[in-house]
């Protein structure tokens, strides 16, 4: 570990610093950018700049008014992430992450600091302070901004103070990214600031404002224990960090083992997904704590498709850090007899169990968290074979309801048997909507529009070509919006003098997010498929065929000397971008092409 000299501005090595490990200040901030923030590389090249005090960047201003508020404060020594690690050296990376939240808990003060807050100003804006009061002290020693409890509040100026610069910090960028989290929770004691260095109040003391933003409890803020899952769940912990954003998307994953105890092997470039498989089975290892598995899908809404429906089958592992937004109220309760472990084959237990009457493949498992004591929460299962899938829902079940549920029986001690629940499917968010927009001649006239669901994992008939309502919001007339498994039927027809053709254009995205299109008459459908159009099972026809990876025809003759064909081009997306989040919903990447009919003559195209 590498510490600053706060009064010199001199970075030390490990092997320089005294024995025994003197106290430190450490900082929690957000980065303005890699290339404005002060580096290990930079200390290391550009001595004379430091010297000179020649750099530009705003990272050193930033440095070294940290560094001054320390040594003012009475710390010789200091700890910054920017600068105190080499971030090209994976070994020192690895080792930082793994310890971080250590030297945060060791730390003598941390500073919390707030780059997008300024308390003087939001009190003048408000006319709360006289505009000329000096701007150089500390607010918390103000007398109207000493924090008293509430019933001995009688001054208006002292709730309106306290008011404007709570809603200040609330809005923070410092609260929504990913590794202020565990930084918010290690120290001993966090002390918060302004943009300009003055210190606003200690952690304990906004305790109810940072309940309101971030959803931790006041008494987790002084007391977190990262092995105390009786107190604070892993469903809780999850909870409060999925909403939270990184810059680097292995980060989201890695900025939380702390909050766990746990080591992990980082693997930049594993992805997202991938990152928060290997932490959840990592707790599966070590803990015995079964509120992981309290997460359900997250809601659908314009842009936004359930993670689960992107591919056959759910797991027992959340896809995803999202799915556990609703998750704040679960707590874990005290070993109730039942134990899991984690195979290649997937999570084996021996829970409590209902099965249905009706329908011996579903399976409800309780498990021992809950909002309170009385109130398990539940997972819905089904029988995939030799092992079992999630049912994921909006809601997580309450077991008592099903305790004297009619078609429900609880699964007896002398016949329960462990069973085996899959781990997970984590292909992540390849396929989102699509956009097909249409472009042709005025020989072409686009009719009506069916879709046709091909994503069921059922054997029974789907319904067909149910005549579809587009809404205008969210595609033009011309323009075809698919789903992933979803089959487009467009009609068309042309008009050649006093011949006229009709034509069905089809799209269809895969749940992998790759397009294809093509072109074909209703009996050219059934010669193609083997089965005619009206016919019920053509639904499963089209997804063999899709598997298979045969596609349609893309070229038509519509008459001796005329040919329609289809053509399709990527363009750039102009709805939305991949990858953000919006009230812990998981927004999909979206895709446009453009889809060119052409009519083509003897003579030509057009």
């Amino acid at each position: 570990m590498r510490l600053l000299k706060t009064k010199q501005y001199e970075l030390v090595e490990a092997k320089d610093i005294p024995d025994p490990f003197p106290p430190y200040a450490i900082l929690s901030h957000t980065w303005i950018s890699p290339k404005e923030e002060i580096t290990y590389q930079d200390f290391k090249t550009r001595k004379k700049d430091i010297v000179n005090d020649a750099y530009k960047q705003t990272g050193w201003a930033k440095l070294k008014e940290y560094c001054d508020r320390a040594a003012k404060d009475g710390w010789d020594w200091a700890w910054m992430d920017t600068c105190c690690i080499d971030k090209t050296n994976s070994a020192d990376t690895q080792e930082a992450i793994n310890a971080m939240f250590r030297w945060y808990q060791n730390a003598s003060i941390c500073y919390a600091y707030l780059g997008d807050v300024d308390a003087y100003g939001t009190l003048n804006n408000a006319n709360l302070i006289d505009p000329d009061h000096p701007r150089n002290g500390d607010l918390d020693e103000m007398p109207e901004m000493i924090q008293v409890r509430e019933e001995q509040v009688s001054e208006k100026a002292k709730y309106k103070m306290r008011k404007e610069v709570g809603h200040s910090l609330r809005n923070a960028n410092w609260f929504k990214r990913g590794w202020t989290l565990q930084e918010l929770l290690a120290p001993r004691y966090l002390v918060f600031m302004d943009k300009y260095w003055h210190r606003i109040g200690a952690r304990e003391s906004w305790a109810l404002d940072i309940y309101v933003v971030t959803r931790i409890e006041p008494k987790h803020l002084n007391s977190f224990n990262p092995t105390d899952f009786t107190s604070c769940s892993i469903a809780m912990r999850m909870s409060w960090a999925s909403t939270r954003k990184t810059t680097v998307e292995e980060d989201e994953t890695y900025s939380l083992i702390g909050l766990f105890g746990i080591s992990l092997p980082l693997i930049y470039g594993e992805g997202r997904w991938q990152a928060f498989h290997r932490l959840q089975r990592e707790l599966i290892k070590m803990y015995s704590d079964d509120s992981m598995f309290a997460w359900k899908s997250n809601r659908t809404s314009q842009w936004f498709i359930p993670l689960q429906e992107q591919g056959p089958g759910v797991g027992i592992l959340a896809p995803s850090i999202r799915e556990f937004h609703d998750s704040w109220r679960i707590k874990c309760f005290d070993y109730d007899g039942h134990n899991f472990k984690m195979s290649n084959l997937g999570l084996e237990t021996n829970a409590r169990r209902w099965s249905c009457r009706s329908d011996q493949t579903k399976l409800l498992v309780r498990l021992n968290c809950g909002p309170e004591l009385e109130e398990h929460v539940g997972i819905m299962l089904r029988n995939a074979g030799n092992v079992f899938e999630r049912i994921t829902g909006r809601n997580l079940d309450d077991t008592k309801d099903y305790e004297h549920k009619e078609g429900w029986i609880e699964v007896q001690e002398e016949q329960k048997e462990d069973i085996i629940i899959r781990a997970g499917n984590f292909r992540g968010p390849l396929a989102g909507l699509t956009i097909f927009t249409l472009e042709y001649p005025d020989e072409i006239t686009v009719g009506l529009k069916y879709s046709m669901d091909l994503k069921s994992r059922k054997s029974e008939p789907v319904d067909l070509l149910k005549a579809r309502s587009f809404d205008r919001r969210r595609c033009e007339e011309n323009e075809l919006l698919v789903r992933p498994n979803e089959l487009i039927f467009a009609n068309i027809e042309l008009h050649m003098g006093e011949q006229h053709s009709k034509w069905n254009v089809l799209t269809h995205i895969n749940e992998t997010g790759s397009p294809s299109i093509g072109i074909a008459s209703h009996e050219d459908i059934g010669k193609q498929l083997g089965e005619p159009l009206g016919n019920q099972n053509l639904a499963k026809e089209l997804r063999k065929e899709a598997q298979s990876g045969r596609s349609l025809p893309l070229v038509v003759k519509a008459n001796q000397g005329t040919t329609v064909s289809v053509h399709l081009f990527p363009k750039k997306p102009r709805k939305c971008s991949p990858e953000a989040t919006r009230d812990g919903e998981v927004f999909l990447e979206l895709r446009e092409y453009t889809l060119k009919i052409l009519v083509t003559e003897l003579g030509g195209s057009k």
